[in-house]
């Protein structure tokens, strides 16, 4: 879902000749999801628009990673990929083992695939216990034989990005959503594809967008509150893990925080004008730890950017998902091509990097 901020958050347009040289911190799960709306028509995330191999599995994760990756190689742009990990039982209800669901489903289905039953294969295949647990797994091992660093995070993705931007390892994080500014992350980039155009949901149209970047401090300043009264603030509104109270939007949160200073008052002032049995002092000082003290891996020794293996790249997409392999060739030349001037770029511009960078010495 992530926090409506939109409202009350100044946004600014940023060129592409900006981002040359940078390093940005993908919110993975966000961008995936992103590439899955731009290829279904239903509202409802049915299957309905899905492209399937022979394979009856889905393929836009595929594609989809290989020209956005391609992408950013070729505006100078050098992409981690932050994946989440453990879901907080706050963000939802978690009754099953995902995990054992998986990997009991992906027997099932290679059982289906081997005796040639197409209708079950698609079946599983798109099953909410397989699908996407399999694009995740496909995603990362796309990644790494492409040459792409990624994170797998304790926690949420978000949070690890921010991480990385407050730390100077990246300069920017990229997510659609505005949790990452909760946690904290100074810099932010929506809108970053070559397309500039985002699909309407439920409907084969699209509207035209502009790639921008949200300054945290500048916000904060413009909004007159702290960091924390930004939570707060989230909150109200409803975040991933408390779906907010109702008759309270951003701008009349913001308005109540800036009043009262904090939720705690707030409901002291206003409980006859708004229903907040269900924040309760409890889930009030999980949200905020969430935001405030949230789980990253902070140990990364190993993040490098290499050529991509092209043996494993085309046993993924060529021999497991059957893609075209002269479409795959074509796109690998120009990404190996694109990786090379990235690199050019960003060895040019090695005298802005921050001593912290220490993990990319090897570019150099």
């Amino acid at each position: 879902m992530g926090v409506k901020l939109q409202n009350i958050i100044v946004r600014k347009h940023i060129r592409y000749q900006d981002l040359v040289g940078k390093i940005i911190a993908i919110d993975a799960p966000n961008i995936i999801m992103g590439l899955f709306n731009f290829t279904r028509k239903n509202p409802d995330a049915s299957d309905a628009s899905l492209i399937l191999d022979r394979t009856q599995r889905p393929i836009f994760h595929l594609y989809g990673l290989l020209y956005r990756v391609n992408f950013y190689y070729s505006k100078g742009i050098f992409p981690i990929f932050c994946f989440d990990g453990k879901v907080s039982e706050l963000k939802r209800v978690v009754s099953k083992d995902q995990l054992k669901d998986f990997l009991f489903t992906q027997k099932w289905y290679e059982l289906a695939v081997k005796e040639s039953n197409k209708k079950l294969a698609r079946q599983i295949a798109l099953s909410k216990e397989y699908m996407w647990q399999n694009i995740i797994k496909e995603s990362k091992q796309l990644l790494g034989a492409l040459g792409i660093p990624y994170i797998e995070s304790p926690a949420s993705a978000e949070s690890q990005c921010a991480y990385l931007v407050k730390k100077g390892i990246v300069n920017f994080s990229n997510s659609q959503d505005f949790d990452s500014i909760l946690f904290g992350c100074p810099s932010l980039i929506q809108n970053l594809s070559k397309s500039l155009r985002r699909k309407v949901q439920g409907k084969w149209q699209y509207q035209k967008i502009q790639t921008l970047h949200i300054n945290l401090h500048k916000n904060l300043k413009n909004l007159q509150i702290s960091l924390f009264q930004l939570i707060d603030v989230g909150i109200l509104i409803g975040t991933d893990y408390f779906p907010g109270i109702t008759g309270i939007g951003p701008k009349k949160a913001l308005t109540l925080i800036r009043k009262y200073k904090n939720i705690e008052t707030l409901i002291l002032k206003e409980y006859q004008n708004f229903d907040f049995h269900e924040l309760t002092p409890y889930i009030i000082k999980r949200v905020r730890k969430i935001f405030v003290f949230p789980e990253v891996l902070e140990s990364l020794d190993n993040i490098h950017w290499n050529f991509p293996n092209k043996t494993r790249v085309m046993s993924l997409l060529c021999r497991e998902h059957h893609l075209d392999k002269n479409r795959v060739n074509s796109n690998l030349a120009k990404f190996e091509k694109n990786y090379k001037t990235c690199r050019e770029n960003f060895i040019f511009k090695k005298d802005y990097l921050k001593p912290k960078q220490a993990t990319l010495d090897y570019l150099l």
